[in-house]
């Protein structure tokens, strides 16, 4: 029995180190090709093909003469790597008269809007061209403050920054299963898994779990998905060494783990604002404001705020919070923290007395916020 996949027109293909480089961390020469084969096999079927690669740490890692773990460390090997990754890609896609693209990406450059939107065009771009971009997270400059987790979460962002309409991890596992699969070779593998039955299988790996020289492992094979979802694009698991993998995948074979989207998905600004969006601060607030905020989906007054933590300014991303420490919402802020600390507890008609200016009704207006699941009904006043 095959799968119904949606009309593929854009795809994101992940693949991760432990595909990509031996055990000993050089670039596996003969996958590559493969995989190049394969991507230039979908371009002819008139489908776009974003790719986004790990391996640049790997590959330029054992030509360090010493290699330790500090992030000074990794931004070398990084700047060794990915040159030779990217072009051996290079290599083997100009057999196929294709064009590839690098580009680098840090958590900072999807975290503000305008860089964010820039990084979309750039894209749309290159896909318009022909142009195969190849996405890799910029670890020559990422610091752990702006790092991602890992690459499953950079390529889940870029599904809805490329609209695509679907993604599919390959690594060095069949698919999702019971128990991690490199621990357990035997165990059975999930042919369809939804969002939820996602959530409670992620509970049972902790969040460090690694795969050979990969730096997510399970953990971010689960979390990837569960973004994904949230942007209605179904993910596909797979192993990268099957024969014909991507073929085989995009002709609906039962190969690997397919998760299902939500039927509930975020819009591209609502999905920026709940994955792209780092938020710098905290505005800690009543439970009358979080009931408006997640019942009534409301604007955040400053009559709901309570005290503010941290810092930012006008436009930067902060949580919404209980005293307990309870994330609510997360959001875009219409003023800088000491306008805010003016104005806390107070009416909205009071705010332009106070500041002697007055930019919108509420400190976060509703369409730039995005609401954590609803948990706090029961604190109507």
């Amino acid at each position: 029995m095959s799968r119904t996949l949606p009309q593929l027109n854009r795809i994101v293909v992940k693949i991760g180190s432990s595909s990509l480089c031996h055990k000993n961390g050089k670039i596996n020469p003969g996958l590559i090709e493969t995989l190049s084969g394969e991507i230039a096999f979908l371009i002819q079927k008139g489908i776009q093909v974003v790719l986004v690669s790990s391996g640049a740490v790997a590959a330029g890692r054992n030509l360090l003469n010493e290699y330790g773990t500090s992030i000074e460390n990794k931004q070398a090997a990084a700047a060794i790597g990915q040159p030779i990754l990217l072009g051996t890609f290079q290599r083997f896609f100009q057999v196929h008269d294709l064009i590839t693209a690098q580009v680098l990406l840090t958590h900072d450059d999807l975290h503000h809007r305008s860089r964010y939107l820039s990084a979309r065009n750039t894209l749309e771009n290159l896909l318009d061209h022909g142009i195969i971009p190849i996405i890799n997270e910029n670890d020559t400059v990422s610091t752990e403050e702006i790092q991602f987790s890992d690459n499953d979460f950079l390529a889940a962002l870029c599904t809805n920054l490329v609209s695509a309409d679907l993604f599919i991890i390959l690594s060095n596992i069949d698919g999702i299963g019971e128990h991690d699969p490199n621990d357990d070779p035997e165990t059975v593998i999930y042919q369809t898994l939804n969002v939820e039955e996602l959530k409670k299988l992620k509970e049972r790996f902790p969040r460090n779990t690694s795969v050979g020289i990969n730096r997510g492992g399970i953990f971010t094979k689960l979390e990837a998905p569960i973004m994904a979802a949230q942007y209605g694009v179904p993910t596909i698991i797979a192993n990268s060494h099957t024969d014909s993998i991507l073929q085989r995948l995009i002709k609906g074979e039962n190969l690997g783990t397919y998760i299902k989207p939500t039927e509930m998905n975020l819009n591209s600004r609502k999905a920026y604002l709940a994955h792209a969006l780092k938020p710098k601060a905290k505005l800690i607030i009543d439970n009358g404001a979080a009931y408006a905020i997640q019942s009534k989906k409301a604007s955040l007054l400053p009559s709901g705020i309570i005290k503010t933590e941290g810092a930012f300014q006008r436009g930067d991303g902060v949580l919404c919070c209980l005293s307990d420490g309870t994330v609510i919402a997360r959001g875009i802020v219409e003023y800088n923290r000491d306008e805010i600390d003016q104005i806390v507890g107070r009416q909205s008609s009071e705010i332009e007395v106070i500041l002697g200016f007055r930019r919108r009704r509420g400190i976060i207006h509703r369409d730039n916020m995005v609401i954590t699941p609803a948990i706090v009904n029961r604190m109507k006043t």
